[in-house]
């Protein structure tokens, strides 16, 4: 099944790195350069939200340690606002 053919307006610059990554044999066609782009920026968008992620988590976790250690009570207080109030600071 072939999709729908795409128009795309490069700037020079960005067409002479497409030519000369299709002349240095990394890529058979424009198609696949372009494919392997998009699947790198797909995998560094995964990475850097999973990265994301793991910072909220350990954030969380510290919060969690402090209210325990210091025996907070958090009556009356949601998640998200310790999230907004920790985005403040």
């Amino acid at each position: 099944m072939r999709a729908n053919a795409m128009n795309v307006n490069l700037t020079p610059e960005l067409e002479k790195l497409v030519q000369d990554e299709l002349k240095s044999g990394h890529f058979h066609t424009v198609e696949e350069l372009i494919g392997e782009a998009l699947q790198a920026l797909r995998d560094k968008e995964r990475s850097s939200q999973a990265q994301s992620n793991g910072s909220q988590r350990e954030a969380v976790r510290e919060m969690m340690d402090f209210v325990e250690k210091n025996h907070v009570r958090l009556e009356g207080v949601s998640v998200k606002d310790l999230i907004h109030e920790g985005r403040r600071l």
